[in-house]
């Protein structure tokens, strides 16, 4: 894409083989769409309702959900058939409905592939369908257009375009036809180009197309979207897989053991199946897991870190490489500068200020080179840490940006860009001309002849080169980064296209600490008891960056230091032989990000990405989770598996931390409801056996499976509680199944149907209650949801009783009251015993 910044759009033009008059030929379309392709951008097949349809059905669970009310309806179990399919297409509606939400922003872009574009061909203007652009077509657009490919500008009047679906920038930015000099470090810096899917606030012009489809940006980055929402949205499966693993199991036992009932016996045996297929399939997953789902997705946002990909909870539990930016994570998001070379001299931050030229202009340098914005009086400002830093301690001094801005306009400025790592504001004072120039110290110094000693410019001999830069590397040991500073006096307006950056005096050098966290070492610590390896990427010198490696305990050798310039010339092997001991990578570009992080992929780590920025795209995106962090676009988020915008370590560990519990909790919910499943079988098969008509019905399953489960699933999922093995299921599936059947023994009529409701209520609320560790004597969510539960038994108990003009007897009311104590004073010696083996 830079060819088509740094050359001229004629060049462009007949680079292309096209015509800016005539544009291309008709005949040569079909030649062009076969070389390039077409412009229409495949979109995730995901947003279409028959495939999320087709996905759902093809989950062993949801096949068991739809033959469980074919069975009932072949017992002629009307009722309880129609009630197993609306609770079958509950769930696949708000399944559908997520996997739908999900695509939908996405899947809104079609309308990019038809919208209409005017473009030039055999030198006549017509209206065509965007999809059927090719590279070369000479393009015309206006007010409102919305660009249809990615178009370098030929001609611009007053184009001012919203690029926020591209870049994530808010405002919008204005746009020209000239050339780019320098080398272009990101999409902002492409001024003259126009990506598809962006929008023309303001003005009109004519283009050029050079790329379509796939190959535009927005083709890319929507190639990075659905791979990671296929590769990373794995949530519902591990949901479907622990569903499975019971439900198999029990559908199968019930089609067993009720084909032998009905073999032996009468149409009374088929009740009993279709209740105990009924319940099995009164289960109301897809509702807990939205609610849950919210409940989460709010517990994080009240942390600051917003959840987008909830499989991050599945993912992030075996991340085993953590790929860190150094600032935020072991070091302050600050900067100070501490000293300063000039005159010959180093000098501390701290020492007296005397008013002296050169020391006056590095210090006029550092701020008219900056963007950044410092409160004085607040200490505080927005912008780059350096920045910051330089006008934090100009401010010290009693100088401030206004007064240099006020004697010094700016007429241009020549931003930094990877390769020759600095910057260059021209600015005009009285009736002259300054370059300002500051960056990367031997960067600087190759652009100087001259330098400015106690005021005085003289000759930058080779010795003096030699000097200045011991003077950097010996900074850079000590840990500081380090910028240097020089500059060129016009005696008239230097233009763009004239080599600026050339014989220029050296003014000094600024050495700057970026502060390292204070509990550094409990840090370094917590991310390797977790039997993670992190690993560092740092904008700072190599040797600084050993330096302050060292200090931070992540390396033990100079050579587990690398900087990106190493890199470029190493092989895929050589590149992966090198990996294994490097701890360390500075001065990284992200192309060589991004590989490395694919390399660790390759070799089956588990990768965790931090990013921020647009070049951080594709190494988020390959990572296992990819962590958006500080002022992170809009599409960065969205390829990003959670937003933590500061404190981001913390974050990550909070996320991993959480979900490790949550993990149990599903395991521990699914036990805690598949045991009262499994008790209501038992009772069912009692039952059967002891020839009670009237026990479980499907009252009871719809208040205890359907109903209950809804609160008790909150109180479960939501709070760290004990783990409870399969033994333990069973052997409380089959205390509740005996109590329920020895109380409601000889028990007739519809009084019957009180017990099982009661006892098995009870005997889940209390496993809930006892194993989630909710205390009584503190009011929390998980407590509210147990009232909750709590008040649904008592209330549906009194309604069956009233509906069926129901009268308890003494006998049954002394019944429920000695089972309820008794699973009382289960649970707790369970758990002292459980504590005891523990000890």
């Amino acid at each position: 894409m830079e060819k088509y910044c740094n050359n001229s759009w004629t060049q462009i033009v007949e680079l292309l083989n096209s015509n800016v008059q005539s544009g291309i030929s008709q005949n040569d379309y079909e030649t062009l769409t076969m070389k390039y392709g077409t412009n229409k951008i495949d979109l995730p097949s995901g947003n279409k309702l028959y495939k999320h349809i087709l996905n759902s059905l093809r989950q062993r669970s949801v096949i068991i959900y739809i033959i469980i009310p074919i069975i009932l309806f072949m017992f002629g179990q009307f009722l309880l058939g129609g009630m197993a399919v609306a609770m079958t297409i509950s769930n696949l509606v708000l399944t559908i409905r997520h996997s739908i939400k999900r695509d939908k922003e996405i899947g809104a872009l079609e309308r990019l592939n038809s919208a209409d574009t005017i473009v030039i061909r055999d030198g006549i203007q017509k209206v065509v369908k965007s999809e059927e652009l090719v590279m070369g077509d000479i393009v015309k657009f206006g007010k409102d257009s919305v660009i249809p490919a990615d178009i370098r500008i030929i001609s611009a009047e007053d184009i001012k375009v919203d690029e926020k679906s591209i870049t994530g920038e808010a405002f919008y930015k204005e746009k020209f036809e000239s050339k780019i000099v320098g080398i272009i470090s990101s999409l902002t810096d492409m001024k003259n180009i126009l990506f598809k899917g962006s929008v023309i606030k303001s003005g009109r012009g004519v283009g050029i197309v050079i790329a379509t489809g796939n190959s535009t940006q927005l083709g890319r980055m929507l190639a990075m979207l659905t791979y990671a929402s296929n590769r990373k949205h794995n949530f519902g499966a591990m949901i479907a897989k622990f569903l499975e693993k019971y439900l198999i199991t029990y559908f199968s036992g019930i089609i067993i053991v009720g084909s032998y009932f009905v073999y032996i016996g009468q149409d009374a045996e088929k009740n009993y199946i279709s209740t105990a297929l009924f319940a099995l399939g009164c289960f109301p997953v897809t509702i807990i897991a939205r609610l849950i789902y919210k409940r989460v997705i709010k517990k994080f946002l009240d942390d600051n870190i917003e959840i987008i990909n909830f499989s991050v909870f599945n993912l992030i539990r075996d991340v085993n490489i953590l790929f860190l930016d150094k600032v935020g994570a072991i070091s302050k998001k600050e900067m100070v500068v501490k000293k300063l070379f000039f005159n010959d001299t180093i000098i501390s931050t701290d020492d007296p200020y005397t008013k002296e030229i050169t020391f006056d202009r590095i210090v006029e340098i550092s701020l008219l080179c900056n963007n950044a914005i410092y409160n004085v009086g607040g200490n505080a400002g927005n912008g780059e840490l350096d920045e910051l830093a330089f006008l934090n301690y100009a401010a010290k001094k009693k100088i401030y940006k206004a007064a240099i801005d006020g004697k010094n306009s700016k007429i241009l400025e020549i931003p930094m860009d990877s390769d020759k790592r600095f910057s260059t504001v021209v600015s005009k004072f009285s009736k002259r001309y300054r370059a300002n120039t500051r960056g990367n110290v031997d960067a600087v110094l190759e652009t100087c002849t001259h330098i400015m000693l106690e005021g005085v410019e003289k000759e930058l001999t080779d010795e003096y080169k030699t000097k200045i830069k011991e003077i950097d590397m010996n900074l850079s040991i000590e840990g500081l980064i380090t910028q240097g500073f020089a500059y060129r006096n016009f005696t008239y307006e230097p233009s763009r296209s004239e080599n600026i950056e050339s014989n220029m005096v050296f003014v000094g050098i600024m050495a700057l600490e970026n502060p390292l966290e204070e509990n550094l070492e409990i840090i370094i610590n917590r991310i390797k008891d977790k039997a993670i390896v992190p690993i560092l990427f740092t904008e700072e010198s190599k040797l600084s960056a050993i330096t302050n490696a060292k200090k931070a305990n992540i390396i033990r050798n100079d050579n587990q230091v690398v900087a990106g310039i190493e890199l470029d010339s190493l092989n895929h092997q050589e590149l992966k032989d090198l990996l294994c001991r490097v701890r360390v990578f500075c001065r990284v570009n992200p192309e060589i990000k991004s590989k490395i992080v694919s390399l660790f992929i390759k070799d089956g780590h588990k990768v965790a990405t931090t990013g921020e920025t647009l070049g951080d795209l594709p190494a988020l995106n390959l990572s296992n989770v990819g962590i958006g962090k500080g002022k992170a676009s809009s599409i960065v988020k969205k390829v990003a598996d959670v937003y933590i915008q500061e404190n981001y370590l913390d974050g990550f560990f909070k996320i991993r931390d959480f979900s490790r519990i949550f993990n149990k909790n599903i395991d521990r919910g699914f036990k805690i409801y598949f045991m009262t499943v499994f008790s209501e079988l038992l009772v069912l098969v009692g039952s059967a056996i002891m020839g009670q008509t009237e026990s479980l019905d499907f009252w009871n399953v719809i208040i205890i499976n359907g109903l209950l489960f809804i609160p008790l699933s909150l109180v479960t999922l939501l709070n760290n509680g004990r783990n409870i093995s399969n033994n333990e299921l069973i052997t409380r599936s089959l205390i509740l199944s005996v109590i329920t059947m020895i109380s409601i023994y000889k028990v007739d009529g519809k009084e019957a149907t009180i017990i099982p409701l009661i006892i098995i209520s009870f005997g889940a609320l209390l496993t809930t209650l006892f194993n989630s560790h909710v205390s009584i004597r503190r009011s929390s969510q998980e407590l509210i949801m147990a009232i909750i539960a709590l008040l649904l038994i008592v209330i549906s108990a009194a309604g069956i009783i009233l509906m069926n003009r129901i009268f308890l007897r003494d006998i049954i009311l002394i019944e429920l009251v000695v089972s309820i104590i008794f699973l009382i004073i289960f649970e707790i010696l369970a758990i002292k015993w459980q504590n005891s083996l523990m000890r």
